[in-house]
């Protein structure tokens, strides 16, 4: 009796750690409210993934599709690509490592 008990015990608590793991997110993995993100109006948020640099030229990929400079993205033209990041026509900016300027409990 004693068995099935502990049996029962840690199957529960191995469903338990189970469920808990699945909520966990890759902080390395870009999406949805990552850091160098930027809403627009009506749109969804702009997220930039990574930057291929050339001497010949620049590409970002944002939101997980192809763009360089004089492309447009969410109806916003791109003016320029760097390794710093990628400037939007509003004034926006998308950064990969954007500064860390607050800190805990501020």
């Amino acid at each position: 009796m004693l068995r099935i008990k502990i049996s029962v015990c840690l199957l529960a608590l191995l469903s338990l750690t189970q469920a808990s793991a699945q909520t966990l997110r890759d902080p390395t993995r870009p999406g949805v409210g990552a850091p160098g993100s930027a809403q627009h109006q009506g749109g969804q948020k702009l997220v930039l993934n990574s930057l291929m640099i050339t001497d010949n030229s620049a590409t970002a990929i944002i939101n997980n599709k192809t763009f360089t400079t004089g492309d447009r993205v969410q109806g916003v033209s791109i003016t320029r690509i760097t390794k710093q990041g990628v400037w939007l026509a509003d004034g926006r900016q998308l950064k990969l490592y954007p500064e860390v300027t607050a800190t805990k409990g501020q």
